[in-house]
């Protein structure tokens, strides 16, 4: 029997992000192969300094502590399965059964901007915004980042709001059990399907000294979540800061059979065409061409695939610009590359003006030849008067 390898890994105490209750449960996974020794410090600039000067063999951290840290000398040794990146509503109803005009509280200026493409009467507001409406800014400014959302969830149940924006980790570590409702990648809802989560979110990082022999930890990690990392990662990179805060990006590695059952159900004919034998479009009996569909010859059926997609939205949610793309595993970085393109001629379009036509086109109405302002502005714009009251 081979002696099992030791390994001492540092955190921190649970930041609602997670990767606490994550790097637990795999450790205990794990334990068969592993000497694990848990050590946890204050906080994750400790941890990540005592990694530094040779404490400990690795730091379980999340994938926006990595961006936002000085992790200069480090290298990300392996990430484990990706938790579910997707945001809920915390609340006694769906989203579209609120009742009109109900109060939601939401941070995040992404998520905001899809609840009103979903419903644009609601009235959205940030955690200052409204503390100061119900008289309390003083006591929520006061607050610890980490308690504002049990403080919210307590306002939720005296019945001051109706419902409240988050991440599922934040969920995780309310106190109280409270009814939530996924937004947007639930295959079985399409009416909650365009709410691409932020970037980064659900992944749990092990981070090492650049000279850790990363293959000892492999096994622990997943090969999907690395490469949608990479991949996100490199995609938000490659954006402009102003986006960053109002950008949906979504990687995942998938089966292919599973993609083709989700075409299916919504009956994609771009999809269809790409991947499926056209030649059997409909059977003697009149069946959709689903019923009989068959991969095409030069598609490989059993290789799994990347998905990717994008999108942001104007502050209103009335105008989304979007692009997605499904690529082998070994064209990932090209295909990243081409939604990355795709994206940004969208943008530059539909965010350009369009000036009147001097040459008339026939056979066109007269407002077709005028001037037009831009289709998509991202600049946030002030509250409506619905909000400010």
């Amino acid at each position: 029997m081979s002696e099992r390898v030791r390994l001492e890994v540092l955190t921190t105490a649970s930041r609602h992000d997670g990767v606490r209750l994550q790097i637990e449960r795999s450790i205990e996974q794990n334990r068969k192969d592993f000497d694990f020794k848990l050590s946890q410090l204050p906080h994750i600039e400790s941890a990540i300094e005592a990694l530094k000067n040779g404490t400990g063999d690795l730091v379980a951290m999340s994938a926006l502590d990595w961006r936002n840290h000085n992790v200069e000398g480090l290298s990300i040794a392996t990430i484990l399965p990706r938790r579910e990146p997707t945001w809920v509503l915390v609340s006694d109803d769906k989203p579209e059964y609120l009742y009109p005009e109900a109060l939601i509280v939401c941070d995040n200026e992404l998520l905001r901007r899809q609840m009103r493409r979903l419903r644009s009467d609601l009235v959205l507001l940030t955690g200052e915004q409204f503390a100061d409406r119900i008289g309390k800014l003083d006591d929520y400014l006061n607050l610890d980042d980490l308690d504002r959302i049990h403080w919210i969830e307590e306002c939720r149940q005296d019945e001051l709001l109706e419902g409240f924006v988050v991440s599922r980790a934040e969920h995780s570590a309310l106190k109280y059990k409270a009814r939530r409702h996924t937004l947007g990648l639930q295959r079985e809802n399409p009416e909650r399907t365009h709410f691409i989560p932020p970037p980064l979110y659900g992944f749990t990082l092990l981070v090492s000294r650049s000279r850790f022999p990363s293959d000892t930890v492999q096994q622990m990690g997943d090969s999907g979540a690395y490469i949608a990392h990479r991949i996100e990662s490199a995609l938000l990179d490659s954006l402009p800061n102003n986006l960053h805060p109002i950008i949906g990006i979504f990687v995942e590695q998938r089966k292919f059979k599973t993609i083709l059952k989700e075409a299916q159900r919504s009956e994609d004919e771009f999809t269809s065409e790409v991947y499926l034998d056209s030649s059997d479009t409909k059977n003697k009996t009149g069946t959709s061409k689903w019923a009989h569909s068959v991969p095409r010859n030069d598609v490989d059926s059993k290789e799994r695939r990347i998905q990717m997609k994008m999108e942001t939205l104007n502050f209103h949610g009335t105008v989304s610009a979007s692009a997605e793309r499904i690529c082998t595993v070994e064209d990932s970085h090209m295909g990243m590359i081409h939604v990355l393109k795709e994206f940004e001629i969208l943008l530059e379009t539909m965010q350009s003006e369009h000036e009147e036509m001097i040459r008339k086109l026939p056979g066109l109405p007269d407002e077709f030849n005028l001037a037009k302002p831009a289709l998509l502005n991202l600049d946030a714009v002030q509250a409506s008067s619905s909000e400010e009251e």
